[in-house]
C-alpha cells in the first residue's frame, strides 16, 4: 500500500466519525434538553474509576455492585 493510499484512507476515516459524532450530538441535543438531570445521592457519594480512558461512577460503599450513576431525570418545565 502506497503512503498516499494510507494518508487518504485514515483522513477519510477521521472524517468521517467527525461527521457521525456531530449527527449524534444533533439527534441528541433536542431529547437531552427536554429533561433535568439531578442526582439521587450527595455527590461525594460517588467515586470515579481510575482508569484514564474510561470513566465509570461508582456510589462509595456500592462497588461491588458495578457501576453506578444515581441519576433523577424528570422533564423539564419552564416556569
Amino acid at each position: 500500500m502506497s503512503k498516499w493510499t494510507v494518508l487518504t484512507t485514515l483522513m477519510s476515516r477521521l472524517l468521517t466519525s467527525v461527521l457521525c459524532s456531530h449527527r449524534i450530538k444533533a439527534v441528541l441535543y433536542p431529547l437531552v434538553r427536554r429533561f433535568e438531570f439531578s442526582l439521587t445521592t450527595p455527590a461525594d457519594a460517588v467515586t470515579w474509576s481510575n482508569i484514564p480512558a474510561i470513566r465509570k461512577a461508582y456510589v462509595k460503599g456500592g462497588e461491588d455492585k458495578g457501576p453506578r450513576m444515581p441519576l433523577r431525570i424528570k422533564p423539564y418545565v419552564e416556569v
